[in-house]
Order: C-alpha cells, then sequence, then structure tokens
C-alpha cells in the first residue's frame, strides 16, 4: 500500500511525504505507483522549477519514498503560489483514492512543523 501524508500548517499546505508501493501490480505495469509518481513528482518540479521556491526534497526511488516540504521562510507570495500546485495533488490524489482506497491511504497532519 502506498501511504501519503500531507502536512499542513495553520490550514495551509506546507509539504507531503509519500511511501511505499501499492501493490496494484507488478513493478513496471502498476498505474496506482505510476500515477501517484506523476502526480507528486509533477507538484515538486512545479514547486521548484516554475515557482522557482528552493524546497526541501528527499527521495528513495527503491522503497517508493518522496519527501517535499516548503521552507519555513517562504514569503506570502510564493506561500501562495504554492497552494495552487499543493491543492491540486491533493485532490487528484484524493480523486485517485476514491477508486483504488485498498492500494492507497492518505491523512492530513495538521500543525506541523
Amino acid at each position: 500500500m502506498t501511504k501519503i501524508k500531507i502536512f499542513k500548517k495553520n490550514d495551509i499546505f506546507v509539504g507531503f511525504e509519500i511511501s511505499g508501493h501499492s501493490g496494484y501490480s507488478q513493478a513496471g505495469k502498476d498505474i496506482i505507483c505510476a500515477s501517484i509518481s506523476s502526480i507528486s513528482q509533477s507538484c515538486a518540479l512545479g514547486l521548484k522549477k516554475v515557482l522557482g521556491i528552493n524546497i526541501s526534497m528527499k527521495v528513495d526511488e527503491d522503497k517508493g519514498f518522496l519527501k517535499v516540504e516548503l521552507p519555513n521562510n517562504i514569503n506570502n507570495e510564493d506561500l501562495e503560489k504554492s497552494q495552487i500546485l499543493l491543492d491540486t495533488m491533493y485532490i487528484s490524489i484524493e480523486d485517485l483514492l476514491s477508486g483504488y482506497s485498498k492500494y492507497i491511504s492518505m491523512e492530513v497532519i495538521e500543525n506541523v512543523y
């Protein structure tokens, strides 16, 4: 099962962590893992390369692990822009979860950091 944690502080998205493989199918044919990877990596790339935010990112491909955190000193304009990408990622995974809850879990962790 792929476990997804969404981090919020004061009702604002500040990061996420994804770990594990869904087990939907064998490696290379697992559409659930591929979907989650595409959604989360697009979000991370958008934050880093499109918005130019200096995110913290940890990756372990073998374990199916990705953790992304916004910097603590992010300015209000970048924080506001980041919410569009993070909210889009959240609702995309929520939609995926609605059809594949046997393979994905997601929790929102409030008031982190």
